[in-house]
């Protein structure tokens, strides 16, 4: 190679690096994130839980991460940031913070967000009538509207130089499924819960009277509702992502909730249709997405075989979560959202694989990470 070639080569390489090269070309210069707590980097990091040492939906500490960070710093995009902070709690001790938005970050997912409703799990939209619940007051953003607000904070569109994550889907099943569980005893509660999750007047109807019949219109709803989040959400990823400019952008789909500690306090049938909510959303998406140029990266299939074969991953324990639902050092009690390394079950659990019933410890964030980037390898991102 002759000396002007070597040249060419090494101003192609700063070229290269100063679009944020990163793990080896993906020309892109940030990241943006949509999606929910699987996915958000500190929306909730304020007040009590802010001065116990938590904020992200994991075993927090100072260097704990989840995928779309551990993404991020591997295209070499930097550190997200939360795009809102804030917290609407109104339970009694537990102090929060006002809304606020950060016009320079652009990680937009929030724990207990939805694909399109706005009630997610201890949502502040759930603490007005009818439902007047006393919670933790999340803003519970949907994808729907995080995408629109970061349209509206770039003039409506992506310049290709970004990376973009979208994983959603877990809370539309969360919501889904307490409709069902509280279909049969029927009455307000059944009422609420099914409107909470977002069923028509009809289903609402039906499970105010409760019994076998008020469970059978449950099931139907969430199933139906589930793959309409699917399909929903791929039409978001086409026409307010896809269309509007971005070139790098990874859909996860949704992990399976029926082998999380969560499901494992069910019996088999209902793990089994919480499976099937799962696969219904995912089926959805995948086909809503199919002929795009979208990377749909199946972490689904990948979670399974982590919790088949821990061994494989340096995993221990698939069964406990890491966080302990009594220690007086979280005051949220199990959550991972309050959790950090003094408040665990044992004082080394980093080879566990949850933090909480449904939430990664750092370990499953990386090993998801890894998956990501091994599907953008192949994929000849990078």
């Amino acid at each position: 190679m002759n000396i002007k070639v070597k040249l060419a080569a090494l101003a192609a390489a700063v070229v290269l690096a100063s679009c944020g090269g990163g793990d080896g070309g993906i020309e892109v210069n940030s990241t943006v994130s949509f999606g929910d707590s699987l996915s958000d980097v500190g929306t909730y990091k304020v007040g009590t839980i802010a001065a116990v040492g938590g904020g992200k939906w994991t075993v927090n500490s100072a260097t704990a991460s989840n995928w779309t960070e551990l993404v991020a710093a591997r295209v070499g995009t930097g550190a997200p940031c939360a795009a809102q902070t804030g917290l609407l709690t109104n339970i009694p001790g537990l102090t929060g913070a006002p809304v606020t938005n950060h016009a320079e970050c652009f990680n937009y997912a929030q724990g207990s967000a939805r694909v399109s409703n706005p009630f997610g799990p201890n949502a502040a939209a759930l603490q007005a009538a009818p439902f007047n619940e006393v919670n933790l007051g999340l803003m519970a953003m949907p994808v729907v509207t995080q995408m629109s607000a970061h349209l509206a904070k770039t003039g409506g569109s992506y310049s290709a130089r970004e990376l973009v994550t979208v994983m959603v889907g877990a809370n539309d099943l969360f919501m889904h499924f307490n409709g069902i569980a509280n279909a049969a005893a029927g009455g307000a509660t059944a009422t609420g819960a099914a409107a909470a999750a977002g069923w028509s007047p009809a289903v609402q109807a039906a499970v105010t009277v409760g019994g076998a019949a008020a469970t059978d219109a449950a099931v139907n709803a969430a199933l139906s509702g589930m793959g309409q989040a699917g399909a929903e959400l791929a039409t978001l990823v086409k026409t307010q992502v896809l269309a509007k400019g971005a070139r790098y952008v990874l859909v996860l789909n949704l992990p399976d909730v029926a082998q999380t500690p969560f499901a494992m306090t069910l019996d088999a049938q209902t793990r089994g249709l919480v499976n099937t909510m799962v696969t219904t959303f995912n089926g959805q998406l995948q086909a809503g997405l199919s002929g795009t140029s979208a990377l749909y990266v199946d972490v689904y299939t990948q979670g399974r075989d982590q919790y088949t074969n821990p061994s494989k991953y340096g995993i221990t324990n698939v069964t406990t979560p890491a966080c302990s639902t009594t220690s007086p050092a979280n005051p949220l009690g199990g959550s991972s959202l309050g959790c950090t390394n003094a408040s665990t079950v044992a004082a080394d659990t980093s080879t566990y694989l949850f933090a909480d019933t449904v939430h990664p410890t750092p370990l499953g964030y990386r090993l998801q990470a890894d998956f990501v980037i091994a599907q953008m390898r192949a994929a000849g991102w990078i």
